[in-house]
């Protein structure tokens, strides 16, 4: 199954073209700069006292470089992504970033510094949800998901009840606005002042919540998986760290004072975690591109009929995840292979890694298990990889199929060799002792009826114990050429050397193997000698060289005699050796097969 959730940002507005939605989001650039500018002239203005940009050049520097980071790092992101979910959160935290300043606009509109209170309550938690969202947009697990809503539903209720209920005015703790409310409903100093020691107390434990996932993500993360999580994580605990920091301060001074070092160091820290946040989002977003542009090329670099397994390689190449693996679906005996047609277990999830289902018009075709840092690997695969992929299921399982043919085959020759040796131990056995025994009642027979004066008895019984002894002979070479005892018992080598010297044609043999190899293939090699001889001698050949031997991993065993042209084309042991996946060579004087021993 597919592992990605859906997550606790929104889709996409219904309705609304992608071209749209890009181009509305490219305008945000020009609004998120205004913004900026804007806040960088309150800091240099009439918010010198009441911010922190407006305390040092440093400050100011950073606060800017934070929110235009988010900014650009957002649009880059949504640009870049076909739903644009994590790029808006960044962009979004971006221009809010600038609330706290335009809060502390001295005699500017009481609107502004109202909207800018109420938005300032949110920066945590966008940035909070923006780094569990990564990577691909949205919280992968449901554990994260709750966890994001939980710190949304938070913020709105506090930026809900300071709105109705806190009078700047009254409030003996306000810095930055302690007159403009417009939301203001009813001054109730007590729930205000309860529900801001609420709202600090729960950031620290976000904070560390968000520390303790950070931490989760670097340690579970193996090899590439880690080094991509890096840039994301540290710059996220580190602003987890300071945030929990402010909120701790604030309790134990609630008169937020930007001139106090220990504030102010808490800012610079922030600016900072953010700046390198935004950094890590926009080169993740870079690599992201990169991949899809070398997905995009693998195709026509494959050519017709690309190797088994091929795609696979290309994938993993141009995604930088060498453990990538590709699980096809075959529907008729519903069972997943590798691209050679090999059964192989259903993938599934592990810590780093994720399992992506790819569909081809409403029909699974294959399972993907890829880095966690691909989340989104199904929405890069456009319609000429999952053309390529379905060809490869269909190459699979043909493979898978004839892989069943050969495995079905070797089962055939293995039972009816097992029922050659079965019938020979019966001949032997049962047939075969009978026989001896009525052989020695007749020779018995005989030599009481020598002792008596009547021939014609004498020579009865000597005329039956002939003919049993010729039956008897009969039914030890029919059993012998049945399955030959000796085959089981001592292996090929002694077998051919057996075979060889009751030949009816003279036989050489050279190079006899004298390692053991697997019944079903000694029988083979041995059966494929035995009607060789005969061909040889049924075509009038004055002698037989046979030559065994063991090459690089495969048994390779020959048969050259001086007769006339072959003509028979060895079917049945063209049959026996290709169940085994061997190869038989037919030749006007020669025999030749070739096994694999594996």
């Amino acid at each position: 199954m597919d592992t990605r959730a859906a997550g606790c940002h929104n889709h996409g507005v219904p309705g609304v073209p992608a071209s749209w939605a890009k181009l509305a989001r490219l305008a945000v650039a020009p609004i998120g700069l205004a913004v900026a500018v804007g806040a960088l002239l309150i800091a240099a203005g009439p918010g010198m006292f009441t911010t922190y940009a407006g305390r040092s050049g440093l400050a100011a520097g950073l606060m800017v470089a934070a929110g235009l980071a988010l900014v650009l790092a957002g649009l880059l992101a949504s640009q870049a992504s076909r739903t644009g979910r994590a790029g808006d959160l960044a962009v979004l935290a971006g221009i809010i970033w600038f609330a706290p300043v335009w809060v502390g606009w001295e005699l500017g509109p009481p609107l502004v510094r109202s909207i800018g209170m109420i938005a300032a309550g949110f920066t945590f938690p966008l940035i909070f949800c923006l780094v569990l969202a990564f990577p691909g947009g949205r919280p992968s697990a449901t554990g994260t998901r709750a966890l994001a809503w939980a710190v949304y539903l938070e913020a709105a209720l506090a930026a809900l009840g300071l709105a109705l209920f806190r009078d700047p005015y009254l409030d003996p703790a306000c810095w930055a606005n302690c007159t403009d409310n417009m939301f203001l409903v009813r001054s109730l100093p007590a729930l205000a002042r309860a529900v801001t020691a609420t709202d600090r107390w729960f950031t620290v434990a976000a904070a560390t919540a968000l520390l303790a996932v950070g931490a989760w993500w670097l340690l579970a993360r193996r090899g590439r998986a880690r080094v991509v999580l890096v840039p994301i994580a540290l710059p996220a605990m580190v602003f987890a760290a300071a945030a929990g920091a402010h909120a701790i301060a604030l309790s134990r001074m609630p008169l937020e004072d930007p001139g106090n070092p220990a504030y102010q160091v808490i800012f610079d820290v922030q600016n900072t975690a953010v700046i390198l946040l935004a950094a890590g989002l926009a080169g993740d977003t870079v690599v992201t591109m990169v991949h899809r542009r070398s997905v995009g090329r693998i195709v026509a670099s494959l050519g017709a009929a690309p190797a088994p397994g091929s795609l696979e390689s290309a994938l993993a190449r141009a995604l930088g995840d060498p453990e990538l693996r590709v699980a096809y679906w075959l529907p008729d005996v519903r069972r997943y292979v590798d691209a050679q047609g090999r059964p192989v277990a259903e993938p599934a999830a592990a810590p780093g890694r994720l399992v992506t289902v790819l569909m081809r018009q409403d029909r699974r075709i294959a399972m993907v298990s890829h880095a966690a840092t691909l989340p989104e690997l199904e929405r890069e695969f456009g319609a000429a990889i999952r053309l390529g992929l379905e060809n490869e299921r269909l190459q699979a399982e043909i493979l898978f199929q004839l892989s069943e043919v050969r495995a079905s085959r070797a089962r055939i020759v293995q039972t009816g060799d097992a029922e050659r040796r079965r019938l020979e131990r019966n001949l032997h056995d049962g047939a075969q002792q009978r026989i001896l025994a009525l052989s020695y009642d007749i020779r018995l027979a005989h030599a009481s009826a020598e002792a008596d004066p009547d021939d014609r008895t004498r020579l009865v019984l000597e005329q039956a114990l002939a003919e049993v002894q010729a039956g008897l002979g009969e039914l030890r070479e029919l059993a012998h050429g049945i399955y030959p005892a000796i085959l089981t018992e001592a292996g090929l080598g002694p077998a051919l050397a057996t075979l060889a010297d009751s030949a009816s044609i003279p036989v050489e043999l050279d190079d006899a193997v004298q390692e053991r190899y697997p019944e079903v293939i000694e029988t083979a090699a041995y059966l494929m000698v035995a009607e060789a001889i005969e061909d040889a001698a049924g075509r009038g050949a004055g002698y037989a060289t046979v030559t065994a031997a063991h090459r690089d991993g495969r048994l390779t065993v020959t048969v050259e005699d001086d007769g006339q042209g072959r003509s028979a084309s060895m079917t049945e042991i063209a049959d026996r050796v290709g169940a085994l996946g061997g190869i038989l060579t037919v030749e006007p004087t020669r025999l030749g097969v070739e096994i694999p021993c594996g």
